[in-house]
């Protein structure tokens, strides 16, 4: 059955009897860049060029979850889990796969895209750390494009680490599977509670201010940003905001920032530099992560990885 406003359409896929395949092993000549030979561990990126009119299927899916990044505009058709949705994707939209679930694709343009692969076992372990011992094992749906900043500026982080790597770079990049685990897990995981939704006006735009600060804390938003997001003007809701909060939209942001920033600070000898940090997390630069993180935390970067 067509569905004209989705393009998706019920079909049937062969039956999937092969093994799962590792995704980085196959289609090598369309790989121009991986993060393979640098042994990431449980998070890799590749970006990829797929020449025109070609095809591929996987009847027991990968081993990994995929998550793509698109580069350029893509018309692609895609059978997965009993439908079918063939559509044109815009550059910069991210579409996720599980792992182990059958993938057919098709397309005629030549792809351009970033290709993250996540270990689901590493996953499953962020899944039991942080929401305890029921909320794994994680089962992921497939989201067919959408607009994910986080997931964006992780692949643009992941590419300059690779391109300048250096002795800080797998802690650098274990700090940042650790942030998208638990994005995924709480945007794109069946099963998971939802968070509560305040049932009236006020509440519920600082819940969607509080939601679109979390999840673009790390560019460089306004506070006309949060109030259209949040559906109010700028000065409702910064009163409504800190009314409910106890600070106002603007201070919440800093704070997501630098407990952000914290979370990617580690104790171990190797790791990314602050600058890197701060550049991840949305603050400025370096002294301005270094005022704010003292500020906020009564300590200085530097003095929590000693």
């Amino acid at each position: 059955m067509n569905d004209a406003s989705t393009g998706r359409v019920a079909v049937a896929l062969p039956n999937a009897s092969d093994q799962p395949i590792e995704m980085h092993k196959i289609r090598l000549n369309a790989v121009r860049l991986s993060s393979r030979p640098l042994d990431w561990g449980p998070l890799n990126i590749e970006r990829r060029e797929e020449p025109r009119g070609d095809r591929e299927f996987l009847p027991a899916g990968t081993t990994e979850h995929l998550i793509f990044v698109r580069l350029s505009d893509h018309y692609v058709h895609r059978e997965s889990e009993g439908e079918t949705t063939e559509r044109q994707y815009p550059a910069g939209q991210v579409s996720i796969h599980p792992a182990r679930v059958p993938i057919r694709w098709e397309w005629k343009g030549k792809l351009n895209f970033l290709l993250v692969t996540l270990d689901p076992a590493f996953l499953d372990r962020v899944a039991r750390e942080t929401f305890g011992k029921d909320a794994a094992p994680v089962h992921l749906w497939h989201e067919d494009g959408k607009h994910d900043p986080l997931i964006n500026n992780i692949a643009s982080a992941l590419i300059r680490e690779m391109l300048a790597a250096d002795n800080g770079t797998r802690v650098f990049t274990r700090s940042l599977a650790s942030v998208l685990s638990v994005h995924l897990i709480r945007n794109y995981a069946q099963g998971m509670p939802a968070a509560p939704q305040p049932v009236h006006g006020p509440n519920r735009a600082v819940s969607a201010a509080v939601r679109f600060i979390r999840e673009h804390y790390a560019e460089q938003i306004s506070l006309a940003d949060i109030g259209t997001a949040a559906g109010m003007s700028s000065f409702h809701l910064t009163r409504v905001f800190k009314r409910t909060m106890g600070m106002s939209p603007h201070q919440y942001l800093v704070e997501v920032r630098v407990h952000s920033a914290r979370a990617l600070v580690s104790s171990d000898s190797d790791r990314p530099t602050l600058a890197e940090v701060a550049a991840a997390v949305g603050f400025a630069d370096q002294s301005h992560l270094t005022r704010q993180f003292k500020r906020i935390l009564g300590t200085t970067p530097k003095k929590i990885r000693v």
